[in-house]
């Protein structure tokens, strides 16, 4: 439809920026249109090459007939992928199953070998793991490591 025939209180679609944005035309003005946002309700003015009314959907010439199987679901709910463990959470699983004290680079280097956590782009993942830890001890109530004296040795709690 061309934009001159479109009157006050037609629906169109405008282009603001790189948007298209459904409007409501209120009124004509001599450097373009007053109009309405449906989406958030502001007014402003657009000019009429910005605005035009989309045209209808054609209907397809035979109606599409669905076919419905009833059987299982392919994807059951219950067969999900197992979440990939964090460097931290790895790390407790190490400790707790360690029955010696370890230091950063010792769990990274486990934690990897039993495929619990995948090395990420990171280039100094024990650093992290020391933040980590100290966040943990520092900030919970019931923190899952414990320093020892020893120094840079954590154990499980």
């Amino acid at each position: 439809m061309c934009s001159r025939n479109i009157a006050a209180g037609t629906v169109a679609t405008a282009k603001v920026g790189r948007n298209e944005v459904e409007v409501t035309v209120l009124e004509e003005l001599e450097s373009g249109r007053k109009v309405k946002s449906n989406g958030s309700g502001r007014e402003f003015v657009v000019n009429d090459s910005s605005l035009y009314v989309p045209a209808a959907p054609v209907a397809p010439a035979t109606p599409a007939v669905l076919e419905v199987d009833d059987g299982p679901n392919p994807a059951p709910e219950s067969i999900r992928p197992e979440k990939k463990l964090s460097l931290l959470e790895a790390a407790a699983r190490i400790l707790k199953q360690s029955p010696t004290p370890l230091n950063c680079r010792e769990m990274v280097e486990q934690a990897t070998a039993a495929g619990l956590w995948t090395p990420t782009g990171a280039k100094t993942p024990e650093q992290s793991l020391y933040g980590a830890i100290f966040r943990e001890i520092n900030g919970k109530e019931n923190p899952r490591f414990r320093k020892r004296a020893e120094k840079g040795k954590f154990e499980s709690v």
